[in-house]
């Protein structure tokens, strides 16, 4: 990464708090760093994490569930699937993989910032009593069924209502074959579609490398993101889903240095299916 193209990814992401909803942050956000990244949902205003979806939704009107989008540009990713667009009451976000439940229903991702506000928590909603979930257009597509924030867990669950079309492959690339869990010091390239602020509109399908995967629960990134990207799908390049995209800034971990926080899928299942006592099992898709 050139350090040019470094200084304005930060300059970008300073750009962006400092206009963030006074409701949303009482003080002026602090510049990201190693110990507290800019969630993509929430931001940090005092050095810990606070929702920054909420910061695309004031410019565009996507929190009232209106059709809405940057600059009056579409997606040409739309509906359920992995890369489209989710709205809730508090931000506007991206799916990513789609599951199936042993309860019998389909539940598809996000992350758990989307739809929490402070940072040490985790919530389990039994059906018909979790906050609503939207589509792009507005319309409503489920209820939260479970989100976790805090650490390196960054992920929630909507549980589809009955006769939601919903398709497991991610827009652009294809997949997910399955689920990267490997561990290695060599650089792993990945791919990633999100509904970032503009970017979702421009170049919504990007690729990024990873210096390596030496943590099971997250990995860093070196690629673009900013806010509304997060909850997206990241891939490794073979079409295995490596995990969920939440934060920006600089990450520092070790050896490994990334733009992009990544908190990887597998954990993430294990803690939901020991929250909610449902197998969660994703639904893989070929690649394009």
């Amino acid at each position: 990464m050139r350090p040019r193209l470094l200084l304005v990814v930060l300059s970008l992401s300073l750009a962006v708090m400092s206009v963030a909803p006074a409701a949303a942050a009482p003080s002026s956000p602090k510049a990201s760093s190693s110990s507290a990244p800019d969630r993509c949902g929430p931001t940090v205003a005092d050095g810990t994490p606070v929702l920054l979806g909420s910061l695309v939704d004031s410019v565009t009107g996507l929190l009232k569930g209106r059709a809405a989008s940057p600059l009056g540009l579409s997606s040409s990713c739309t509906g359920v699937r992995p890369g489209a667009r989710v709205l809730s009451d508090t931000g506007a976000c991206t799916f990513n993989y789609l599951f199936t439940g042993s309860d019998g229903r389909r539940y598809i991702g996000t992350a758990g910032h989307c739809i929490l506000t402070e940072t040490g928590s985790e919530n389990a909603w039994a059906a018909g009593t979790g906050p609503e979930a939207r589509d792009a257009s507005g319309q409503r597509v489920g209820e939260f069924a479970y989100a976790v924030l805090g650490g390196a867990r960054d992920f929630a669950l909507v549980r589809l209502d009955p006769g939601v079309a919903a398709n497991p492959q991610m827009c652009h690339f294809g997949g997910p074959t399955g689920v990267n869990q490997d561990l290695t010091s060599a650089p792993v390239i990945v791919q990633h579609y999100g509904q970032g602020l503009v970017l979702g509109q421009t170049v919504p399908a990007r690729t990024g490398v990873a210096l390596g995967l030496g943590d099971p629960d997250q990995a860093f990134v070196n690629g673009l993101a900013l806010f509304g990207d997060s909850g997206g799908p990241v891939n490794s390049a073979d079409g295995r889903a490596l995990g969920v995209l939440v934060t920006v800034g600089v990450h520092l971990a070790g050896p490994d240095l990334g733009l992009v926080g990544v908190t990887r899928l597998g954990p993430q299942l294990r803690q939901a299916q020991d929250r909610t006592g449902t197998t969660f099992t994703l639904v893989t898709a070929p690649r394009l």
